[in-house]
């Protein structure tokens, strides 16, 4: 797992080794501030380390290039945000940015992996540090300025649960009618396959499902005309569960073959067994509410930012 990581943060941060071969040039200004290709590539580094010991490989790949893309836009809030804090003469113990280093470092396999990680992508402890001091002041700020003036009342909660009621249905069973014609060889898998388009057939001419489950099923519930009852998802062979639930109430399946014979299915009445109580959705729904607020405020808040701010990218 590991030298995987490392040949994928090798390919990654590829474009981050050429740019120290040119010169430094300025890519944004922020009021009195400047942002420079090294500082992107810096960071771009800095968020590696953070996230290869929050993702796997593949997830992993896709966060850094979603990251690459969005990096620039992402550090001009961050100077416009870190702006406001030191203002606002937010404050960092060294005590909160050396939990954050910890709390990183647990997640490698050992201390020396850790150092040996950042080290071959030319960044420090130091480095480190200096980004997590930035991201804790961040946090503090928003907490003031944006998560504070964010609120979600009962009646939000209520009319967010009416409205997507279904939402909150609990699972779904159908019921079932099923025949089986048996096979545990190549030669009866053939027979058998004869014998079923020949009941097909027959359904698709109107004949009565029960009718030919009795007469040819030799499944457990034939005599019940082929009846299983009410069936949820995951109850049936893996082939059967594809096929029940995306049928509607009245039709029946084409031949399902599977590794005991085959199969039709006819579906009847579907039913559930009623709605997830408002009280045991309600912490959910206040999270779903608080953040689409804090997001819709935070960006009123940079708009506000920005506005204020002299922003010019090269």
């Amino acid at each position: 797992m590991y030298v995987r990581i490392m040949i994928l943060l090798f390919m990654l941060m590829q474009p981050v080794f050429a740019y120290g071969q040119v010169v430094n040039k300025v890519v944004a200004v922020i009021n009195n501030e400047v942002i420079t290709q090294q500082d992107v590539d810096q960071l771009l580094a800095v968020l590696y380390a953070q996230y290869v010991q929050e993702y796997e490989a593949s997830e992993l790949l896709d966060k850094m290039e979603e990251a690459k893309k969005d990096i620039l836009i992402q550090m001009i809030e961050d100077r416009l945000i870190l702006s406001r804090a030191k203002k606002l003469k937010i404050k960092v113990r060294e005590g909160e940015i050396d939990k954050k280093l910890e709390s990183v470092k647990s997640s490698f396999p050992s201390e020396e992996v850790f150092n040996n990680t950042i080290k071959t992508q030319g960044i420090t402890v130091a480095d480190l540090k200096n980004r997590y001091k930035d991201q804790i002041m961040m946090k503090k700020v928003l907490d003031i300025e944006v998560k504070s003036w964010v609120a979600v009342l009962p009646s939000e909660i209520s009319e967010y649960y009416e409205q997507r009621r279904e939402d909150f249905k609990l699972e779904e069973k159908y019921r079932v009618w099923h025949i089986l014609l048996k096979a545990d060889n190549e030669v009866d898998f053939e027979l058998a396959k004869v014998e079923i388009e020949n009941i097909y057939a027959k359904l698709g001419k109107g004949k009565d499902f029960a009718g030919l489950a009795r007469l040819y099923s030799q499944g457990p519930n034939k005599d019940r005309g082929g009846d299983m009852g009410f069936i949820g998802k995951g109850e049936m062979l893996k082939e059967l569960d594809q096929v029940i639930f995306n049928l509607k109430p009245g039709e029946f399946s084409k031949p399902i073959k599977s590794n005991i014979g085959y199969h039709i299915l006819k579906i009847g009445d579907i039913t559930h067994s009623g709605y997830l109580p408002l009280e045991d959705v309600q912490g959910n729904i206040k999270a779903r509410l608080f953040q689409k607020k804090f997001k819709e405020k935070l960006n009123e808040w940079l708009g506000e930012l920005r506005a204020e701010a002299y922003i010019s990218i090269k």
